[in-house]
């Protein structure tokens, strides 16, 4: 993904056709670690395979990863439109969805902006919507715990990236009355765990696909478990077979919060059916594997 992914998209296909080429039960492991340099490429074949083990053990692909996973994943609204009222329609349109979760992007507008939009949205959805923030490292240190300070009446669940930097963001959460999480400046297993061992973050968001995929996604999963820290699980801009992916290690976490995995409807088209948002909710495929199978593998 622009902006996210350290190699292009090209090198990430030559990477997996090589990979695909080697690929056979007993090489996954060996296959799979010489692509940990490329998370997405792994991903790829790492999603696979677990889709295929899961499908030989008769197991959807959360049940494969988890022993009691969830049925229902509930996921948030991610409202990014710049414009003030825009953002508010979007929030509104969500919550007629059946949403229980807002997550509002914030920084990328004047702080006095981003203060009205968190107030009005607090009035619309009242006590009853969870309200997050994403300010994806917009603000400096100090600034950012000023503006926290000022919304914290309104009772925000967490905000993501308040500042850029693992450590900077822990210094934030140490004072910051709102709790907050880390996304983007973590973008391995390893910087997830040094992440929660600051004692500071209250929450990491993970994605499988920027990780390596579910095998690692578990690991970090497990890692903030243990240190009493949530795990949010989201996708990226993800085809339908990604999304899903996300899903079943989302309910594989058993965190019945809200998960960042209703991004299909932001491609115009895609590789396979979606799983849909019904009242909140991604209902998880109980099939054996992944549930979604691309149309061109229908043929």
């Amino acid at each position: 993904m622009p902006g996210w992914s350290v190699q292009e998209f090209e090198s990430l296909h030559d990477q997996v056709d090589i990979a695909g080429l080697r690929l056979d039960e007993d090489m996954i492991g060996d296959v799979l670690d010489t692509l940990v340099g490329a998370p997405e490429a792994r991903a790829a074949l790492a999603g696979a395979a677990a889709d295929v083990l899961a499908q030989e053990a008769g197991l959807s692909l959360a049940a494969h990863l988890a022993p009691e996973p969830l049925e229902r994943v509930a996921v948030n609204a991610t409202i990014g439109a710049a414009d003030v009222s825009t953002a508010l329609t979007n929030v509104y349109l969500a919550i007629a969805n059946s949403i229980e979760t807002i997550k509002l992007k914030v920084a990328h507008r004047r702080v006095e902006e981003d203060i009205a939009l968190v107030e009005s949205a607090r009035r619309a959805v009242g006590d009853k919507v969870e309200l997050r923030l994403d300010a994806n490292g917009g603000w400096r240190s100090d600034e950012a715990l000023e503006i926290l300070h000022r919304l914290a009446p309104l009772d925000i669940a967490v905000c993501e990236e308040p500042t850029a930097g693992i450590d900077q963001i822990a210094a934030v959460g140490a004072e910051s009355p709102v709790p907050v999480a880390v996304d983007e400046s973590a973008r391995t297993v390893d910087d997830l765990r040094r992440a929660i061992a600051t004692g500071t973050v209250a929450a990491v968001v993970i994605k499988p696909q920027a990780l390596g995929g579910p095998d690692f996604a578990m690991q970090a999963i497990a890692a903030a478990h243990s240190a009493g820290v949530t795990p949010i699980v989201t996708s990226m801009i993800d085809s339908a077979v990604g999304v899903a992916h996300a899903v079943h290690v989302a309910a594989a976490s058993g965190v019945t919060a809200a998960h960042g995995v209703a991004t299909s409807a932001l491609l115009a088209t895609d590789v396979a059916a979606p799983l849909l948002v019904e009242d909140g909710a991604i209902l998880v495929p109980s099939i054996p594997g992944l549930g979604v199978r691309p149309w061109a593998a229908a043929r």
